[in-house]
Parts: structure tokens; sequence; C-alpha cells
């Protein structure tokens, strides 16, 4: 998907061990969290979410 495609839509075309990788400047710790948690739960998925902080960004992933 292109860069300008929406988050929630780069997180619900995610398949079962997929990731997407997001730079810290791009959105808050919290808020991808959170998101992930709150998208999981409405669209009946599992997502979990990582940091590196060497590389400074957060990954999610989807787990179910």
């Amino acid at each position: 998907m292109g860069k300008n495609t929406s988050l929630r839509s780069r997180v619900l075309a995610m398949e079962v061990g997929e990731t997407i990788t997001i730079p810290v400047s791009e959105y808050g710790y919290t808020t991808i969290r959170g998101y992930a948690s709150d998208l999981g739960f409405a669209a009946n998925r599992k997502y979990s979410t990582k940091r590196d902080r060497e590389s400074r960004t957060y990954t999610i992933i989807r787990t179910a």
C-alpha cells in the first residue's frame, strides 16, 4: 500500500503474521497501542505492538 494510505486501512489489510513498522515521528506510542487494541476489538482480530528504541519505530503485528 502507498504511504498516503490511512493507518486504519493498512492495519485492516494485514494478514495474520504480517507487520507494519511506523516511525516515532508519525504517531505516539500510546496512540498506536490503543488504536491497535480498539481496531482489533471492532474487527474481531488480535494485534500486538512493540517499540524499537534504536531505530525509533513502532511495530504492529497481527497475531490472530
